[in-house]
């Protein structure tokens, strides 16, 4: 059948309106039938252009070779050509934040670890909370203003910096597939203007920190589950959530070696990391004393991040071992945090060091750290120059001699 290539007009005599006459693909009649519709206009040239438009679309949708050429764009732009022939404002289609942000994560559910997953479902309920009742707005109104005025909340409150610029990166991968999508026509997150604290910035324990986090940890058989997890921490700079539930079956003999294999919870990397002394050591000694599943049973259950979890639990043990350490206290009835300069994650920043320091090239250090970037590696190497051997003999070794 060969179809007209413009719609036929017909003044219906009980309406002032024209009507358009056009073909539509019937699916359940396998054929184009000849449909009729209003063009809700009353001069003819404007009626004849909707007309045109209702036959476009009706070619777009059929389907009839297998597939349609419609899309929430093609209708969206149609219905705006036809409103702006009627001389009406036009249309633009958005999602709300509130029900966007939340499928937002649901797709999220199936493509990063948990842990992740319950980041940005807290960065996410932090900005939907500050803004109240307007949680509900439209994406397309959410502002660079707005977000600005969120960002600084956010530090008034106590916050640090290092954390909202985390949440901004949240709330600018939920816009960024919001704009991807055509719901807004710009990522107001990426407009923020972002502080950053030199004084926020993780350090790492000095080899004699090191000496007196071991030391105290050694003499109380109730520290035993905390001093394997920090020495974990010091031979092998991984996380520590990662370190507190390790297990046994991860750790297997290659090549004459111990290796610890493991799927990083923050990031997902597979890292296999050589066991070095004085872990080795200890390790041998822990598999006659603790031979079940876990290294550290007594942490493996406890979350790093709550108001009770491993984090303060490892600032505790690090008071009672006289360390030194600047710290600043959460602003009184605010939302923030308080902050200081060492934590277990220094031990992080210590084994990079050390590895850098003892010459290791940074290719051999990411491998280890499971860093994905070289920038990101550069920020942990910080530490006075020793090698390898000297720092972990000097640091850990001699306080671990029977």
């Amino acid at each position: 059948m060969i179809l007209p290539t413009k719609a036929t007009l017909v003044k219906h005599p009980r309406s002032q309106f024209w009507q358009a006459e056009f073909y539509a693909w019937s699916k359940e009649q396998g054929k184009w039938v000849r449909t009729m519709k209003s063009t809700k206009a009353t001069d003819k040239g404007r009626a004849q252009s909707i007309g045109d438009e209702f036959r476009s679309f009706a070619l777009a949708a059929s389907g009839h070779r297998g597939y349609t050429a419609l899309s929430r764009e093609f209708v969206l732009d149609t219905l705006n050509h036809i409103l702006r022939i009627g001389g009406h404002p036009t249309v633009e289609i958005t999602r709300k934040w509130g029900e966007y942000s939340q499928e937002w994560l649901g797709l999220q559910e199936q493509r990063v670890e948990e842990r992740s997953l319950e980041s940005y479902t807290s960065h996410v309920r932090q900005f939907t909370r500050w803004m109240g009742a307007e949680s509900d707005m439209s994406l397309n109104l959410i502002t660079g203003t707005m977000m600005q005025a969120w960002y600084f909340d956010m530090l008034d409150e106590g916050k640090k910096a290092a954390t909202v610029n985390n949440n901004v990166k949240t709330l600018q991968a939920v816009f960024d597939r919001a704009r991807a999508e055509g719901f807004c026509p710009r990522n107001p997150a990426e407009l923020i203007l972002r502080q950053y604290s030199e004084k926020d910035i993780r350090e790492p324990f000095t080899l004699d920190d090191v000496a007196q986090i071991i030391t105290h940890l050694g003499k109380h058989k109730e520290h035993l589950d905390w001093l394997t997890v920090s020495l974990l921490g010091l031979c092998t700079g991984q996380r520590l959530q990662d370190c507190a539930t390790a297990a046994w079956k991860h750790f297997k003999a290659k090549s004459g070696m111990r290796v610890w294999t493991l799927v990083q919870g923050k990031t997902g990397t597979t890292v296999q990391i050589p066991i070095v002394e004085p872990l080795e050591s200890h390790l041998q000694r822990l598999a006659t004393q603790r031979p079940g599943l876990l290294l550290a049973p007594s942490l493996a259950d406890t979350p790093s991040g709550s108001p009770t979890g491993l984090s303060v639990q490892f600032s505790t043990l690090l008071d009672a071992a006289g360390l030194k350490r600047e710290k600043r206290e959460k602003v009184e009835g605010s939302k923030g945090q308080s902050w200081t300069n060492k934590t277990f994650h220094s031990f992080r920043h210590t084994t990079n060091s050390l590895l850098a320091n003892a010459g290791i090239s940074d290719d051999i250090r990411r491998r280890i750290t499971g860093h994905t970037t070289t920038k990101m590696n550069q920020v942990y190497t910080h530490m006075e120059a020793k090698t390898l051997q000297e720092a972990l003999q000097k640091a850990v070794s001699d306080q671990m001699k029977p």
